[in-house]
């Protein structure tokens, strides 16, 4: 079975020529960008764009739990969208995968899949490599061969992916917050002496 069975894929949403986002409006959109894609997961994107709403800007729109990967790159990246993006499309350096059955834990897997060791190299084995970048097409993205499990095994994989990146966030918190919490106590600490002692 090749990625192209259980998933669409398409190119995100190109401004340029006569790509569907050229034509200038008043609806915007949050763009996500290549590099908002940190460690396989999904960051805030930073990015806004104001085009025109039409049926062709509205397909573009992600939804939860399509799955992105760099279409041009020095490195593979790949991220599952999360639910709570919402009016945000991806940016043309990015293909989108849509699980042809959203609800069954497919976007996961294909997350997990393409993230790890194996993924990684039947994705690398599809791309078209340049003197700068590495260039990657929905076609070929599409030939690259995957399992899919039982569609029971899926659910609970989605369950597994959905709390082991909840536990992921709460312990990059907990470690932001023991950082903050060492660095404002050290400057306190430096400060107070200070007032008693000049550096020299």
């Amino acid at each position: 079975m090749f990625v192209s069975h259980v998933a669409s894929i398409t190119q995100g949403l190109v401004t340029s020529g006569r790509g569907a986002g050229v034509r200038p409006g008043d609806w915007e959109l949050t763009v996500i960008e290549s590099n908002d894609i940190d460690d396989d997961r999904l960051q805030p994107g930073s990015r806004t764009v104001s085009v025109d709403r039409s049926p062709r800007t509205e397909r573009h729109l992600l939804r939860p739990y399509d799955v992105l990967v760099t279409a041009r790159s020095q490195a593979v990246k790949v991220a599952l969208v999360p639910p709570w993006v919402t009016r945000s499309v991806a940016s043309s350096t990015l293909l989108v995968l849509r699980p042809v059955e959203r609800e069954a834990g497919l976007g996961h897997y294909l997350w997990y899949y393409l993230t790890s060791v194996q993924g990684r190299s039947a994705i690398e084995s599809q791309l078209v490599s340049s003197q700068t970048l590495a260039s990657l097409s929905a076609k070929n993205l599409g030939a690259v061969e995957i399992s899919i499990p039982s569609r029971a095994r899926l659910n609970t994989i989605a369950q597994l992916v959905d709390e082991s990146e909840r536990a992921y966030e709460a312990a990059v918190r907990a470690a932001r917050l023991r950082r903050e919490s060492i660095r404002d106590a050290i400057i306190g600490a430096n400060t107070a002496l200070g007032k008693e002692q000049a550096w020299h």
